[in-house]
């Protein structure tokens, strides 16, 4: 895919056409974490009423989106785009031509109020969606995130809709009910209760952040409850459970960042009540800065501390992951390094017993298909032992 380019003045002529010619919504979404699950589930509701034209799994490229654009057509009733942070003022341009007549923030990132000011300009740069809005367009924003939340006195429609936890915004989830593998149920504004098979906080906020954006589109809070109750899962390699027997895998196979990895290890302990031991399989992190190798350090203090029976790290800075969570000693952990899927698959087999939950993180569906089919033959071996 090439980079971001300044654009030719005869394919800005036949952009700016294409667009004017679609008169129908645009949502266009950002953020840090959540992007894709967000997009499945504003599809899962909005698709029921007409054909929706849509960015593929993770790909919020310059490049992917510019080939979006070029499909936009009358034969599309929604159009969903997913924006990736990059830098320069090209993909600004970009936004200007798509001009999304909804424009959503997952999240962009934490920071002090002391330190909000200095952060802003960064924080707009990298929710560019909304500040280009289309004429009378509505933002869409995390309120239980700082930088987004913020983002309202920056941005120049006065039409904002807030989803988060708390009550002052207006979306919000109260009475939530973790169920380990049998999902999460919620109440929606304390009035509407959903049930869906998503397994973390994160999931929550993505619901939110989905039925803001479709209550702005005419549906109703009963029809949209109804549609996702019914259709919604959450996308492969994004959190999705896969049963085997009495055990699970939590694939969360897409690539590994600093805050997604924080995510899937979470997730993990919620199914601790519900099997016998806790596996947790991670690849290298991207996004991890300058410091990779100090980020991949702390990553591994932090999940030093959770009841993680096993943790096997698999790449050249995942080791460093290991290293952190090998410097809290503990008997009842035990944690390794894998060169490949076939060391993983030795690992686990020395390592697990009883019913088990294992998350695995940032290495691929290949990867997870194999660990996938390992665990259907523990299973079976299970099984027949016990004959």
């Amino acid at each position: 895919m090439p980079n971001p380019r300044k654009l030719t003045n005869e394919e800005r002529k036949k952009y700016i056409n294409i667009r004017r010619s679609f008169n129908k919504p645009v949502i266009g979404i950002t953020g840090n974490l959540g992007k894709t699950s967000t997009l499945e589930i504003l599809t899962t509701i909005i698709q029921t009423r007409g054909k929706v034209l849509k960015s593929h799994q993770g790909l919020g490229t310059w490049a992917h989106n510019i080939n979006l654009l070029d499909q936009l057509s009358s034969e599309y009733d929604y159009a969903i785009f997913e924006f990736d942070y990059q830098r320069g003022n090209h993909f600004g341009e970009l936004l200007r031509l798509i001009k999304p007549n909804i424009g959503l923030v997952t999240n962009i990132g934490d920071a002090h109020l002391s330190y909000l000011g200095n952060m802003m300009k960064i924080a707009i740069e990298k929710s560019a969606v909304v500040k280009y809005l289309a004429r009378d367009g509505v933002a869409v924003l995390n309120k239980d995130d700082e930088l987004s939340s913020a983002l309202s006195d920056y941005i120049s429609t006065r039409n904002i809709i807030k989803y988060g936890l708390s009550q002052g915004s207006d979306l919000y989830a109260t009475e939530i009910e973790f169920k380990g593998p049998n999902g999460i149920n919620f109440l929606i504004n304390d009035n509407k209760r959903i049930s869906l098979p998503i397994y973390s906080i994160q999931d929550i906020y993505n619901v939110l952040a989905g039925v803001a954006c479709a209550v702005n589109m005419n549906f109703s809070l009963d029809e949209i409850i109804k549609i996702l109750e019914s259709d919604f899962q959450l996308p492969k390699g994004r959190g999705r459970v896969i049963k085997i027997g009495d055990n699970y895998i939590l694939d969360e196979s897409y690539i590994s960042t600093p805050r997604s990895l924080s995510k899937a290890a979470r997730t993990l302990i919620g199914f601790k009540p519900y099997v016998d031991k806790l596996s947790l399989i991670v690849g290298d992190m991207v996004g991890a800065g300058v410091n990779t190798e100090e980020q991949h350090l702390n990553m591994g203090y932090f999940l030093s501390a959770l009841p993680i029976d096993c943790l096997i790290t698999v790449g050249e800075y995942s080791r460093f992951i290991a290293h952190g969570a090998s410097l809290i000693k503990s008997d009842a952990k035990r944690v390794c390094t894998a060169n490949n899927v076939d060391e993983i698959l030795s690992i686990l087999s020395d390592n697990i017993s009883g019913r088990v939950a294992i998350s695995v993180k940032g290495i691929g569906s290949a990867s997870t298909h194999r660990i996938a089919k390992f665990l259907e033959e523990y299973e079976h071996s299970e099984l027949t032992s016990s004959i």
